[in-house]
């Protein structure tokens, strides 16, 4: 985080991603999306604190039946992180691979944004396929579901209306030093 801070990026969500693709809104010089996929306590007791040394906000990717079982975070602690700025985004019921099991993509999708919203009493505008894996399916419940956008995985910066349902991300391993993590960055 010290990193970025020091070269000058700015914290967006998703959300203001999408409303510069489709609307041409402003985003900050050197804008990044920072992301934690499954809702662990670690995102609340471990990155939440550092990343707000440095007035970072991130979005974080909740699945939903992990919601408040152990190692991961409950409804208050995620209703904290929102009212942080961050952002909220579902990654499913249960975090299975929707390529292997296509029978359950519809309910994982879309049940997973209602049921978040329900108890969470907040907007979830994004998905987070497990895995990084999709086929054309999961795109259109996606879109159906009401989501803005999904996220995925994948080495390019370029985001586009023709993307909007496989957002590029990339993973970022604990185990990364800060020169790998470096070569990441689209901006020194």
């Amino acid at each position: 985080m010290n990193l970025l801070h020091e070269r000058g990026y700015k914290t967006i969500s998703a959300e203001m991603l999408v409303r510069a693709i489709k609307e041409g809104a402003e985003l900050p010089r050197k804008s990044i999306i920072l992301t934690f996929d499954d809702g662990s306590e670690s995102v609340y007791t471990t990155a939440f604190p550092v990343m707000q040394e440095y007035d970072f906000t991130g979005t974080v990717y909740i699945i939903y039946k992990y919601m408040g079982t152990p190692a991961y975070m409950n409804v208050e602690q995620i209703s904290e992180l929102y009212d942080w700025g961050w952002e909220v985004g579902s990654h499913g019921l249960n975090h299975v691979d929707l390529t292997q099991r296509t029978d359950r993509q519809e309910h994982e999708i879309v049940s997973s944004r209602s049921r978040l919203q329900a108890d969470l009493d907040v907007p979830i505008l994004t998905f987070a396929y497990p895995f990084g894996a999709y086929d054309e399916d999961c795109l259109r419940y996606a879109h159906e579901a009401g989501y803005i956008a999904a996220v995925g995985l994948g080495a390019s910066m370029i985001q586009g209306e023709e993307n909007l349902f496989y957002l590029y991300r990339r993973d970022v391993k604990g185990s990364y030093d800060l020169r790998i993590f470096s070569s990441f960055l689209p901006w020194p």
